[in-house]
């Protein structure tokens, strides 16, 4: 069988949920006329690719309620939320003339907090924060000052999805609690993510994944290492 094509696109969550992450960065007036526009050119330039898959950040138990949500939007686009699926992966399936959504995320409690860490290690922790916080300032900054398009591919840029990467081996380096939670926790979700992508491999699908951006660097050392996915480079498509 052929490599599989796929493109993979980190984001941020545009709709800034309480969801447990230690960092949401501010995403002003995503639902604003000229936010809407830049949006619509983006997926534009995505649909470039000609997916024939389209992936979400959403457990994977919840096919059937992810993809009634997406029939829902498509039918009343007045009802679409700032959230990311909804303004990306959902019209970009649309324009692709593609039924469903697949949701590939695996995020179960496995014992290992890293709330606990943060708790125990406040100094370490503390200083691991502080970098992370400064690419959260940088990605505010990008996102208030440049296109929608000019965003993506600025957060998409390889030397800060290693940066954010770094976070977690720093905290690997935290004696055996941190070292667990990234091992048992964070490893093993990104290794559930590429199972699914590896279930999904047909012959000449192109796959589409809209993913957090702390996902990227280890997605795209899964795919690229497995020998069997060719990665696409969003640049490309951004012109």
């Amino acid at each position: 069988m052929n490599k599989t094509d796929i493109l993979l696109v980190g984001t941020t969550h545009l709709n800034m949920p309480n969801n447990g992450d230690l960092f949401m960065p501010d995403m002003p007036d995503v639902l604003s006329e000229d936010r809407q526009l830049e949006i619509k050119q983006f997926v534009n330039q995505l649909a470039k690719f000609e997916p024939t898959k389209v992936c979400v950040e959403v457990n994977t138990s919840k096919k059937v309620y992810i993809n009634e949500q997406f029939q829902r939007i498509i039918q009343q686009p007045e009802l679409a939320t700032a959230n990311e699926r909804e303004q990306i992966a959902f019209r970009l399936a649309q324009q692709s003339h593609l039924d469903c959504v697949y949701p590939i995320d695996w995020n179960e409690d496995e014992g290992f907090s890293l709330e606990t860490i943060v708790q125990d290690k406040k100094l370490e922790m503390e200083r691991v924060l502080s970098s992370q916080q400064e690419v959260m300032n940088h990605i505010e900054k990008v996102f208030k000052n440049s296109t929608i398009s000019d965003y993506y591919k600025e957060i998409n840029h390889p030397t800060v999805a290693l940066t954010m990467h770094r976070a977690y081996l720093e905290i690997a380096s935290l004696e055996m609690s941190g070292t667990r939670w990234v091992s048992h926790y964070w490893y093993f979700r990104n290794l559930m993510i590429f199972k699914e992508l590896m279930s999904l491999r047909e012959s000449n699908e192109r796959i589409f994944v809209l993913y957090g951006l702390g996902h990227i660097h280890l997605l795209k050392q899964f795919l690229s290492e497995s020998g069997i996915f060719f990665v696409h480079d969003l640049n490309s498509y951004l012109i």
